[in-house]
């Protein structure tokens, strides 16, 4: 079953969508505030919790129990966490429509009381799951493909290569912990031989000189 987060610093709204949801996904409220305080810790506390997409409420920081608002963790995410699938449950939407870059993220409460609205957002949040893990799956996949083809001794085109580094930047933005952009990987086959042969005259040089 999908584990779905939910943030919101309101009890009553937070007994509400585990009510409303609960059948249908394993709800994991995301309530202990001093292990979310910041968006780091969130972010944190979302790989130890192991959830698969996130539901967020815009006014967040009111009482001071966090940092920041939803329209923050909807950035951030995208910054540190590309393609991860995360949605807003806001009271305040024309507020907070002029602050996402990505309106269609937001949604209205009071729609959680229209079990056709209800039931429409059920299958967007799996169908965000699925969407999110074929994305990174199909990323991954070809960046095997033109790794291995970099490997062999047909090597890769001028085109291939540069789609290669924009591969491995994007798994970074997917998840930069187990994808960090070490120089190696930021460099393409026609840097590298350039390098190893400004390594190479260099040497000459030196020997010339003795």
């Amino acid at each position: 079953m999908i584990r779905l987060g939910y943030l919101d610093e309101n009890k009553n709204n937070r007994n509400t969508f585990y009510r409303i949801f609960k059948k249908d996904f394993e709800v994991v409220m995301l309530d202990d505030f001093a292990k979310v305080r910041t968006l780091d810790l969130l972010l944190e506390e979302m790989d130890k919790q192991e959830i698969q997409v996130l539901a967020v409420d815009y006014k967040l920081s009111e009482k001071g129990d966090v940092e920041y608002d939803g329209d923050r963790v909807l950035e951030i995410i995208n910054e540190r966490k590309r393609y991860f699938p995360v949605f807003m449950m806001t009271s305040y939407v024309d507020t907070a429509l002029k602050k996402v870059n990505n309106t269609f993220l937001v949604n209205d409460k009071d729609g959680l009381n229209d079990p056709k609205t209800v039931e429409m957002l059920k299958n967007q949040i799996k169908c965000s799951v699925e969407s999110y893990h074929r994305i990174v799956h199909d990323i991954e996949q070809r960046t095997k493909e033109l790794e291995t083809k970099q490997d062999s001794k047909e090597g890769l085109t001028d085109d291939e290569e540069k789609e290669l580094l924009n591969l491995h930047v994007e798994l970074s933005k997917i998840d930069p912990a187990a994808n960090p952009l070490s120089p190696d990987k930021m460099q393409t086959d026609a840097v590298k031989d350039l390098r190893s042969l400004v390594s190479l005259s260099e040497e000459i040089l030196k020997s010339l000189n003795k």
